[in-house]
């Protein structure tokens, strides 16, 4: 998030930023909300697609744009995907919990969750703007300049998610059967 609100304003030169990220923000929580009665109703392959596709068309839409209506709508797809995606596989993580195990599960679910994309995001993100501009935050700190290429990086992650997914797919039909 501190990257989209710098590539907002100083990348795209939005000051009005506010008026994307809030109503996109809480469209997206509502939209989340309601899909955990998609991942009830048709499961954990065809809910966690369906996110991972809004996700992936969020970025498509935030790569290729850089005027508001167009940027507003990539970001509510990327933010219900998120969302919705985040939602899911903890849906997902909690389903399979062993009953009177989950606090030993949830160190994998914060490691899975937070550990791994807090390192090997920053370190995405880091090769992706290797020669971007730096600039001064408002704070004093110093920042990269983000720019669109931040938004095909992502899609590549999301897109390398999906043979992963492929393995857990089979994985719970072996279990069905």
């Amino acid at each position: 998030m501190p990257y989209l609100i710098i590539y907002y304003e100083k990348s795209l030169g939005m000051t009005d930023y506010v008026f994307i990220m809030a109503p996109a923000i809480i469209i997206a929580a509502i939209v989340t909300a309601l899909w955990g009665r998609v991942y009830d109703k048709k499961g954990f392959k065809f809910s966690s697609l369906l996110a991972i596709a809004s996700l992936c068309v969020g970025y498509i839409i935030l790569f290729f744009t850089n005027t508001t209506l167009p940027v507003f709508v990539g970001s509510l797809f990327m933010m219900c995907g998120y969302l919705a995606g985040m939602a899911v596989f903890g849906a997902m993580i909690r389903d399979n919990t062993p009953e009177n195990k989950a606090g030993m599960f949830q160190g994998l679910r914060i490691f899975a969750q937070v550990l791994i994309p807090g390192i090997i995001g920053p370190s995405v993100g880091s090769a992706v703007l290797k020669n971007a501009e730096t600039i001064v935050n408002n704070d004093g700190t110093t920042s990269f300049l983000p720019n669109a290429n931040i938004f095909l990086a992502a899609l590549v992650a999301a897109v390398l998610l999906l043979p992963l997914l492929v393995v857990i797919f089979k994985k719970q039909k072996g279990e069905n059967n």
